[in-house]
């Protein structure tokens, strides 16, 4: 059974090992590098960048953001989502996404959880299904839209 896993800011004090994770040369093309995300944060005053500890250990990152510029503030997109290749497969991925789900559902008005990914990518297919994810279409970039509704 995988540690607890922890979501923690992005800080002046871990940003560069963020920025040192890495994926398997195979999975480079399915996310954008974590320094580019670190940085897209610090322009966007919405998105919400955090690092994934399992105890001390960082193994990955995530950001997420309401869609506060579509005028939609209790819906929310994942937009970026990694975890180190050294550190796949051992649960830390469920986990985290978990915990991003139920940081979300803290607002009491959330509507909708958004994730999008390549057709191809099978696993991620698999994967946030088993988390409660439905594929809804197809985005401007070709991803499959997958989300998580409010049925409240």
């Amino acid at each position: 059974m995988p540690k607890k896993v922890k979501l923690k800011k992005v800080t002046e004090y871990n940003w560069e090992a963020v920025s040192d994770l890495e994926l398997s040369e195979d999975q480079q093309d399915l996310v954008a590098p974590n320094v580019y995300s670190i940085a897209e944060s610090q322009f966007n005053p919405h998105a919400i960048p955090r690092a994934i500890y399992a105890g001390s250990k960082l193994v990955g990152f995530v950001m997420y953001e309401p869609c506060v510029d579509d005028d939609c503030p209790h819906e929310y997109l994942i937009y970026r989502f990694m975890i180190d290749h050294r550190h796949q497969s051992k649960g830390y991925g469920r986990l985290a996404l978990q915990k991003v789900i139920e940081d979300i559902k803290e607002d009491p008005a959330w509507a909708c959880i958004r994730i999008c990914y390549m057709p191809e990518n099978k696993a991620a297919k698999k994967f946030y299904r088993s988390l409660g994810f439905i594929e809804v279409g197809i985005d401007e970039d070709n991803e499959v839209i997958a989300e998580i509704r409010n049925r409240t």
